[in-house]
């Protein structure tokens, strides 16, 4: 039996160019990424230009309610989490560079092959041995010989499960750490390596290694064996070290003090979500509110008059638009809050996860799937931001079309197509996310395309109604029957288009009652307020009257309505005399019809009779109106 003395941590087969690129390392990730990242937010309230960033999501910083609580809360919190996140990355940094040794003994292995990217040599499989998590070297069988399918009894994992028991076995036995000795028993086709100490552990098995170990490694059996042993002496006793009283005890204090950190810094956060709610909240009553201010509807099959809160009903969607604008930045504020309270917390419980030997498998199985845990909230914010992007470019269309005589028109399609784009968008960043999921988890491309025939049939046969209502949808916004803000008839409801999308559309009526339809059970749409809206004016007079001077007034005011300042833009036209209608016993009727935008034949009406009153007064003509209103789509 040959001893093996324990040669203090030598790297034959490191090149001296690696040590630099390891120094750069640890200044790089150590103290410079740290430290900016950490004093990046304190940097965004010092800077002069800050209030730019925090306008973002409607942060006020003017100087007379600076130190309310709700700002002293803000600036607890950004100089907390920015500590808090310069201990927690300097921390784990030092903590993986200060395994510097050990890792850089495994890459005494690994440089020479490359074990991760290790292609199986032939029908060669290959698996890590580990000791508390922490990687000691590959052990090498002939993979399908595992008995009936069964992957437990394969040769690999039987002695991969013999190995690690062995060396846990061994580290229960409390060997004396000075005087640990590991040797060698060299056969024919393998090597035996042993521990032992001066006290109790005699001869203690622990792995065994073969030609095929050292040939997926790339090197001689002899070298992969006197490499491995130094890793494997300093791997024992620091597992031993880790499970000693004042070391646990120690661990314990830290682990508390990230916790109290933690539960300090959640508070101040959820301060800050509560803050962002009222906002949101505050912003929704408006919305709410502009809502509500819209015309009421009568009986309107019957031409009854409608009574009209607002006149400029394109300006109050813009409006809407805004706080939808703003609130969309607030949500996804408060969803920028949540994502980085999980990340706290996550990052936290991983620490103190790597604390302690027994959990620490757990640190690392968090930490490979770090780039799954990266997509998912990646693609939560992507869409929780979506909206806020396409009511960007909704807000923007805005300043295009005002100026444009179909802005009134343009308008409300710009609208509907923003809500319309937000679930078209919400949708494909969610299946994107999930590829990229599935992608990083290795599944197969034929199980997902797979699945995705399984959902198509299952859509085709069971949700034949919901293929429908989209594809109504489409044809719906295509054409241009109706937009959000439309009044429409669908001969069993009507009211204002609240909102829109591929599957429904939701009408309010006057009682306030949200009537949500299926696009595939629309039929026939009576548009009231698209393009441009007709006005039948019947006026009344006595037998006796002059009607060539009525005639005459009735056209003179149609021109002065059409030629006024305020009144012009909503007349389309001076209007056309149709001249007498109807004579009856009393009196004669003359009629008139005028063109006016849309939602304004009301009150443009009500303005003519108003002058119309006043010069047929002048001139003794006595007379009444009654209007009627003809919609046109």
């Amino acid at each position: 039996m040959q001893i093996y003395k324990f040669i203090s941590f030598k790297q034959p087969l490191i090149q001296q160019h690696n040590w630099v690129h390891l120094i750069f390392a640890k200044i790089l990730f150590s103290y410079i990424f740290p430290i900016l990242y950490s004093l990046l937010p304190v940097a965004c309230f010092l800077l002069p230009k800050s209030h730019k960033f925090f306008a973002l999501f409607k942060i006020e910083m003017h100087p007379h309610n600076f130190f309310n609580r709700y700002k002293i809360s803000k600036i607890i919190t950004v100089i907390i989490f920015s500590l808090f996140t310069f201990i927690l990355i300097t921390n784990q940094t030092l903590l993986a560079l200060g395994q510097t040794s050990e890792i850089l003994q495994n890459n005494n292995i690994e440089n020479v092959t490359q074990l991760q990217s290790l292609t199986p040599i032939s029908n060669i499989v290959y698996k890590p041995i580990k000791i508390d998590g922490r990687e000691i070297f590959k052990v090498a069988a002939v993979a399908g010989q595992e008995i009936q399918g069964n992957s437990n009894t394969s040769p690999l994992n039987i002695r991969v499960r013999l190995y690690e028991n062995n060396l846990k076995q061994t580290i229960k036995n409390c060997f004396d750490a000075d005087t640990l000795k590991l040797t060698i028993e060299t056969q024919e086709n393998q090597t035996l390596v042993f521990a032992s100490d001066a006290e109790e552990l005699k001869n203690q098995f622990l792995i065994a290694i073969t030609d095929l170990d050292a040939q997926i490694h790339g090197i001689s059996r002899e070298d992969l064996t006197n490499e491995i042993i130094g890793f494997m002496k300093d791997a024992l006793i620091r597992a031993q070290r880790e499970r000693q009283p004042d070391y646990l005890i120690e661990q314990l204090s830290i682990s508390f003090g990230i916790i109290l950190a933690l539960i300090l810094l959640s508070f101040l956060i959820s301060v800050w979500q509560k803050y962002c709610l009222k906002k949101y909240q505050k912003i929704q009553k408006s919305i709410e509110h502009l809502k509500v201010s819209r015309p009421h509807i009568d009986e309107f099959r019957n031409y009854q008059e409608l009574t009209t809160a607002k006149t400029e009903l394109a300006l109050g969607q813009k409006q809407q638009l805004i706080w939808e604008q703003q609130q969309h930045q607030n949500s996804f504020f408060r969803s920028f809050l949540q994502v980085n309270h999980l990340i706290v917390w996550l990052c936290g419980i991983i620490w103190i996860l790597g604390n302690f030997p027994d959990s620490r498998w757990l640190q690392i199985f968090l930490v490979s799937h770090v780039i799954v845990i990266t997509i998912i909230i990646g693609t939560y914010l992507a869409i929780k931001g979506s909206p806020t992007i396409v009511n960007w470019f909704a807000i923007n269309s805005f300043k295009r079309l005002e100026n444009q005589s179909y802005s009134h028109r343009k308008i409300p399609q710009a609208i509907t197509f923003s809500h319309t784009l937000k679930g078209i968008v919400m949708f494909t960043l969610g299946c994107i996310g999930m590829l990229g999921i599935f992608q990083n988890l290795n599944v197969s491309i034929t199980i997902i395309l797979l699945a995705l025939g399984i959902i198509s049939l299952t859509v085709s046969l069971g949700g034949h109604n919901l293929v429908k209502d989209i594809i109504s949808g489409m044809l719906i916004l295509l054409e241009d029957r109706y937009a959000i803000g439309d009044l429409i008839d669908l001969d069993y409801t009507m009211g204002y288009v609240e909102d829109m999308s591929f599957r429904v559309t939701q009408l309010r009526d006057s009682g306030g009652r949200l009537s949500s339809i299926p696009n595939s059970k629309i039929s026939t749409v009576h548009n009231f307020t698209k393009d441009w809206a007709s006005i039948d004016l019947r006026i009344k007079v006595n037998l006796d009257s002059n009607l060539s001077q009525a005639l005459q007034l009735v056209k003179q005011v149609a021109n002065e309505l059409k030629n006024d300042a305020e009144w012009g833009n909503k007349v389309l036209d001076s209007g056309s005399v149709l001249g007498v209608n109807s004579v009856s016993q009393a009196e004669v009727e003359l009629m008139i019809r005028m063109k006016s935008i849309p939602r304004e034949q009301w009150n443009v009406a009500r303005e003519f009779c108003y002058r119309l009153k006043q010069i047929f007064e002048l001139k003794k003509i006595a007379f009444n109106a009654t209007i009627t209103s003809k919609y046109r789509s």
